[in-house]
């Protein structure tokens, strides 16, 4: 009787053991990569702090994110609080944005060599991240979060050098410090100003009459209309949603296409329908890119682009559609550039494991053409010009309750192109001043450089 109870007592235990060990077989080798992957596995997420994420630098070597210790684990540092919506944020608990979250791959290290994978994780060391370099530069940065101060809405700085044009300063008002983004994330997404949205790149405003050089240049360029022509009645008002819309400045009469862009005259265009239908409308936009989404390493905003409705609203910027800074900004470059797209830069190198800097690509193809280089030349000569800054600066009635917002674009023969818009705001005297007073300093700390070298 004895015997036999040992052995039934032998038998449970020889089943307890087999389970136990298929028990383990089945949560440490089947089932291993599921539960390493689980958000809530503690070894995930002390992994994930001990992370020493790459470094982000300017163009210049300046450091604008980087990784440093504290007693808390690895937390993300950035020296230029303000530096704006390209470099974004990187938050354990929040996520990431910006460059950030474009290249987090990169920058978490994600992407080096098995054998070095390998080898760390034999020896117990976290993972180290590759830095980036960006086309921004900091010091132009910080000119441009300053001449925002106070004004809600977006600017884009591109610089041309070579084939490709750069980011070199990209910023979005209101915006927030990512050191602080832990503490006030809930406050940040609660404030009806929107400080986390990327107006530069996802802000979709009514384009108004920051259209008429690129609807005047498609319409010369498909010889619709010369710019020495006639035009009747240049200073006539233009009403929408029962608000009148003039001339930036008044016009002599008799008055041509000429005038017309000159004093950015609403009224003449108008008179376009008579030659445009909406197809031509629509292919002119189309020429432009205003109704794609440029390719560049950010959040931009995904819309839809219903077909053009209403000849004598397009033509004047108030039809159905909607344009971001970015998207005006690259068909500024075209003009700019012979009529041609050039190639856009954001990341310029990412640091191999050797410490060697390898040279990102151009994130956008082949070149294309928006118009012919006489056209451009046309259009950019009949443009107001001070200080040699070719501009064009207008107001735009926007939404429902006709609000104004302003636009500004100015560029430099030396290659710089600058597209600022400001939310409720109808002095075009004050974004002239910041748009001038950037180039300006954008003009002058080239020439110091120039000398200091």
């Amino acid at each position: 009787m004895q015997s036999a109870n040992i052995q039934h007592l032998t038998r449970l235990i020889l089943i307890a053991f087999v389970l136990t060990a298929f028990s383990l077989v089945f949560w440490s080798v089947l089932r291993a990569e599921e539960i390493l992957a689980r958000a809530d596995n503690p070894r995930q997420v002390d992994a994930a702090l001990q992370i020493q994420r790459g470094q982000i630098l300017d163009r210049n070597g300046r450091s604008l994110a980087e990784t440093i210790s504290t007693t808390a684990g690895n937390q993300r540092y950035y020296p230029y609080a303000q530096i704006g919506p390209a470099v974004g944020y990187y938050s354990f608990r929040h996520g990431t944005a910006g460059v950030e979250d474009s290249f987090n791959a990169v920058l978490r290290g994600d992407h080096v060599n098995e054998w070095t994978t390998v080898w760390r994780q034999l020896l117990h060391q976290p993972q180290v991240g590759q830095a980036i370099k960006l086309t921004l530069d900091a010091e132009i940065q910080m000119q441009a979060e300053s001449l925002m101060q106070g004004h809600k809405g977006a600017l884009i700085l591109f610089s041309q050098s070579g084939a490709a044009a750069d980011v070199v300063s990209l910023v979005s008002h209101p915006g927030y410090d990512p050191n602080q983004l832990q503490e006030q994330f809930d406050a940040l997404l609660a404030d009806e100003d929107a400080p986390l949205l990327n107006r530069s790149t996802q802000g979709q405003y009514q384009p108004g009459m920051v259209l008429q050089p690129f609807i005047l240049a498609a319409a010369y360029e498909a010889g619709f209309l010369q710019l020495d022509e006639a035009v009747k009645y240049p200073n006539r008002p233009v009403l929408v949603n029962g608000s009148a819309t003039y001339c930036a400045s008044a016009v002599q009469e008799p008055a041509s296409w000429r005038d017309a862009l000159t004093h950015r005259c609403p009224g003449p265009m108008l008179d376009l329908p008579d030659t445009l239908s909406l197809a031509d409308l629509a292919e002119g936009f189309n020429r432009f890119r205003l109704t794609q989404q440029p390719a560049l390493p950010l959040n931009t905003e995904t819309a839809t682009y219903p077909p053009v409705a209403d000849e004598m609203l397009a033509v004047i910027g108030q039809d159905n559609l909607i344009v971001t800074p970015l998207q005006v900004a690259v068909a500024w470059l075209a003009l700019h550039n012979n009529g041609r797209f050039p190639p856009l830069r954001l990341v310029s190198a990412v640091q191999n494991e050797d410490d060697t800097w390898e040279t990102v690509a151009e994130t956008t193809g082949e070149s294309e053409t928006a118009v012919s280089p006489q056209t451009a030349r046309a259009i950019l000569g009949a443009l107001p010009r001070t200080n040699g800054i070719t501009e064009f600066s207008t107001r735009v009635l926007s939404g429902p309750d006709a609000s104004i917002n302003s636009w500004y674009l100015g560029a430099t023969a030396s290659g710089q192109t600058l597209v600022i818009v400001l939310e409720d705001e109808a002095d075009l005297g004050e974004i002239e001043e910041i748009g001038r007073a950037l180039l300006t300093a954008v003009a002058i700390m080239s020439a110091n450089k120039v000398t200091s070298n």
